[in-house]
């Protein structure tokens, strides 16, 4: 009866969590391609639901996405992977020109780096200024949108709103 239990319980949270905002903007819509890894690997971002996510929306041509990625990447190292992950998603380039980018500006491997060659994400959540960030809780809910540059400052503080929300 218990592992019964268990397994309805455990079910209707991941049923919650996938139908979560964060949910259904991290998987693609039907018939649309999906998200792969920065070497060309199919990636499935629903595995990242359950813990606190920051999600930024970033493109080579954008002028604000270097300096985002790198404070992004130093905050990320702060934070234990297992409870704050930080997806960082390009929007809809070619491989080899996100790749260059990256390389050029040397983004520490603590964030998770995202192609979506279709823009799903960024359409997903209503994009319209780069850089554009959100962080949604554990139960996959929107704690902030942000639209534009963030200082390390507010990245820690909705990081921290992140964890609260989770935690009531």
């Amino acid at each position: 009866m218990g592992f019964f239990a268990y397994q309805t319980i455990s079910k209707n949270t991941t049923n919650k969590i996938n139908a979560s905002p964060a949910g259904v903007a991290l998987t693609p819509a039907q018939g649309r391609s999906g998200y792969t890894d920065i070497e060309g690997n199919p990636v499935q971002l629903q595995n990242y639901l359950g813990t606190i996510l920051v999600v930024n929306s970033w493109a080579s041509w954008s002028p604000q996405s270097a300096q985002e990625l790198q404070k992004l990447a130093a905050v990320a190292q702060e934070y234990d992977q297992e409870t704050v992950t930080v997806l960082a998603i390009n929007r809809a380039e070619p491989k080899n020109t996100a790749q260059a980018y990256l390389a050029s500006i040397a983004v520490a491997d603590s964030v998770v780096l995202i192609l979506d060659p279709q823009d799903n994400y960024y359409s997903s959540v209503g994009g319209f200024a780069m850089p554009e960030t959100l962080f949604y809780d554990a139960q996959g809910n929107v704690v902030q949108h942000t639209r534009g540059a963030l200082d390390d400052t507010k990245i820690k503080k909705f990081i921290e709103e992140a964890r609260a929300a989770a935690e009531d």
